[in-house]
């Protein structure tokens, strides 16, 4: 769920939680904010992150550890041969 907060500026600042993951974006007019809110919210429940997988680069360390936990969560864990 998206949070929309007005600033003093008359601006929005619109705030997605989603899934343990946080975005935010600031706007000059709600109806973008809620546009890009509910594009957000989107691609958290698809891929778990908030950008569109391919258009995903790497740029901080952060966005490595995003991949890997992905990458966990999609490989099942091996299972033991039974005798």
């Amino acid at each position: 769920m998206a949070t929309f907060t007005q600033l003093a500026s008359g601006n929005w600042r619109v705030q997605v939680r989603r899934k343990t993951r946080y975005v935010a974006e600031t706007f000059r007019r709600r109806k973008d904010g809620e546009e890009w809110a509910l594009e957000m919210e989107r691609n958290i429940d698809r891929n778990g992150s908030p950008r569109p997988r391919a258009l995903r680069n790497i740029r901080a360390f952060g966005d490595l550890i995003d991949l890997h936990d992905e990458d966990s969560v999609a490989t099942p864990e091996p299972t033991e041969p039974s005798s």
